[in-house]
C-alpha cells in the first residue's frame, strides 16, 4: 500500500501478486486490479475485478458497490479485437508486445482504447504485424498482412541417408531439408549415393566418415506434398537402390511408354530403376498395346526390344462379315427353295401312285413313279438341311463375330501377344469356303 500511495503502481502490483501466491482475499486482490486501472491496463483490471466475483460471489455490500462502480467505469475504456487475414493457426499473439494467447482466439480478446501494435509469431515464419485503434464498447479487426506468405517444408530420409532433394525437378539441398516454399502442390523426390556397407546394415554413414568407395545409386519415387500458408509440412521418403539401367526400343519407334503404371516418355527410353520386377506397356495408335513385366538385377543393364503388331482392320472385318452374311442366308434361301418345290413335287407324286394303287402294294409298272418320288423327296431333304445351314451360318456371322470386342482388345504379353482374357479374331476367304480363327 506504501507503493500505491506513492504512485508505485508496478511495484505494488507485483507485491499484490506474491501476495495472492501466498494467500488469495479479495481485498488483494481489488487492490491488483485498482493498480493494472492506474497502469493503464484497463482490459487487465476489468479481467481481474471480474475474477473477484466469481471468487467471492457474496460480497460485502459497500465492497460489491465499489467493484461494480470501478467496472462500469472501466467497461467504458475498453473495447474488444478480433484476428483477419493472415492469421497463422498456433501463432503467439502479441498486443503491444504483451503475450495475450494463441491463435485462433475462442472469443474476442478484450483490450483497452486506443492504438495498438498487434504482432503474431510462429517459428519458422516472418513475425506478421498490424496497426489497430481500438474504440470504447466495440469489436475491432486486426487485418494482418504477411510480407512472405509462405508454407514449410520439411524433407527427410526414412533411413537418415543423407541423398539430394529436387523440388518441382529443381535440386535444393540434402537430407534432412527444411526451406520456405509457395503453397500449393509440389513434386518432391531423393537422389544420391550410399555406400553399400550402410546400404547393407541400413543405416546412416557416420559424421565425419570419408566417402565410401563402393556406392549404390538410390533414389525415391516422386511424392505429392501440399503446402499450405504459415503451416509445416513434414515429408518422409523411403529411398531404393536404383544400380540397374533399363533401355527399351520398340517397332514403330516413339510408342509411349509406361512403367509400373506411370508414364515415362516415349521410345525408345533409357533411365535406371529400383531393383526387382517392373511392368512394362508400349502402346502406339494403330498397334496393339504390349504388356510384360522385366527383371532387374543390381549393376546390369537391360536391353528390351518390342515390336507391336497392327490393330486389325475393322473395316475390312466388317465387308468380309457382310459379304459372308449375305452368301450364308442366300445359300439358305435357296436351300429352303428347293426343300419347297421338290417337297411339293414328291408330296404331290406320292398321292398320285396312292389314288393308282389303291392298296398296300403298287404293279412293277409303278416302280419308276415310286423311285422318282423318293428322289424328290431326297432332294427336298438336301435342301432343307441346306437352307438350315446357311441360315444358321449367317445368323452365327452376324451376331457372333464381336467386332466391338476386336476394337476393345490390346493387352499384348511378350512380342504382342494377347494378354489372358482378351481375343483376336482373324478372318480369311478362298475359293469354296471361309474361316473364322481366334486366340484365347
Amino acid at each position: 500500500m506504501k507503493h500505491f500511495d506513492a504512485g508505485d503502481y508496478q511495484e505494488a502490483y507485483d507485491e499484490f501478486r506474491r501476495s495472492l501466491a501466498l494467500k488469495k482475499t479479495k481485498a488483494a486482490m481489488a487492490q491488483a486490479a485498482s493498480c493494472l486501472r492506474q497502469l493503464g491496463r484497463y482490459d487487465e483490471a476489468l479481467d481481474q475485478y471480474e475474477e473477484v466475483l466469481r471468487e467471492y460471489p457474496n460480497l460485502p455490500a459497500r465492497f460489491g458497490a465499489d467493484v461494480a462502480t470501478a467496472m462500469a467505469e472501466l467497461s467504458r475504456l475498453v473495447g474488444t479485437l478480433e484476428m483477419a487475414g493472415d492469421a497463422p493457426p498456433g501463432g503467439s499473439l502479441f498486443v503491444d508486445d504483451r503475450l495475450r494467447g494463441k491463435l485462433p482466439l475462442s472469443e474476442p480478446l478484450r483490450v483497452a482504447v486506443g492504438t495498438h501494435r498487434i504482432r503474431v509469431d510462429k517459428d519458422g515464419f516472418e513475425p506478421i504485424t498490424a496497426v489497430v485503434d481500438v474504440l470504447a464498447g466495440q469489436k475491432s479487426v486486426a487485418e494482418l498482412r504477411a510480407s512472405v506468405r509462405k508454407g514449410r517444408l520439411s524433407v527427410s530420409e526414412r533411413h537418415n541417408w543423407v541423398l539430394t532433394v529436387e523440388l518441382d525437378g529443381k535440386e535444393v539441398g540434402v537430407t534432412p531439408w527444411e526451406g520456405l516454399v509457395e503453397p500449393g502442390e509440389h513434386q518432391v523426390r531423393l537422389r544420391g549415393f550410399v555406400g553399400l556397407d550402410a546400404l547393407a546394415e541400413c543405416s546412416a554413414p557416420e559424421a565425419g566418415a570419408a566417402a565410401a568407395r563402393d556406392r549404390a545409386r538410390m533414389a525415391s519415387p516422386a511424392q505429392a506434398a501440399v503446402v499450405r500458408p504459415f503451416e509445416v509440412t513434414r515429408v518422409m521418403l523411403g529411398a531404393e537402390e536404383q544400380d540397374a539401367s533399363l533401355r527399351i526400343e520398340s517397332t514403330p519407334s516413339g510408342a509411349r511408354l509406361t512403367i509400373d503404371g506411370k508414364a515415362v516418355g516415349l521410345t525408345p527410353w533409357e533411365g535406371r530403376l529400383p531393383l526387382g520386377e517392373h511392368a512394362l506397356e508400349v502402346s502406339a495408335r494403330g498397334y496393339v498395346r504390349s504388356r510384360q513385366p522385366v527383371q532387374l538385377v543390381r549393376r546390369k543393364q537391360r536391353e528390351l526390344s518390342v515390336v507391336l503388331e497392327r490393330e486389325p482392320d475393322l473395316a475390312e472385318i466388317r465387308r468380309l462379315r457382310n459379304v459372308m452374311v449375305g452368301v450364308s442366308y442366300g445359300v439358305g434361301a435357296l436351300g429352303l427353295g428347293v426343300f419347297a418345290v421338290t417337297g411339293s413335287m414328291a408330296l404331290a407324286k406320292v398321292r398320285d401312285i396312292k389314288s393308282r394303287c389303291g392298296g398296300t402294294s403298287c404293279p412293277e409298272s409303278e416302280r419308276a413313279n415310286v423311285d422318282a418320288a423318293a428322289d424328290l423327296g431326297t432332294l427336298a431333304t438336301a435342301g432343307l438341311m441346306m437352307g438350315a445351314a446357311g441360315v444358321g451360318g449367317g445368323t452365327s456371322l452376324l451376331f457372333g463375330l464381336d467386332l466391338r470386342r476386336i476394337e476393345r482388345r490390346g493387352g499384348a504379353g511378350p512380342g504382342g501377344s494377347q494378354a489372358a482374357g482378351e481375343v483376336a479374331w482373324t478372318v480369311g476367304i478362298g475359293p469354296g469356303g471361309f474361316a473364322i480363327e481366334g486366340r484365347f
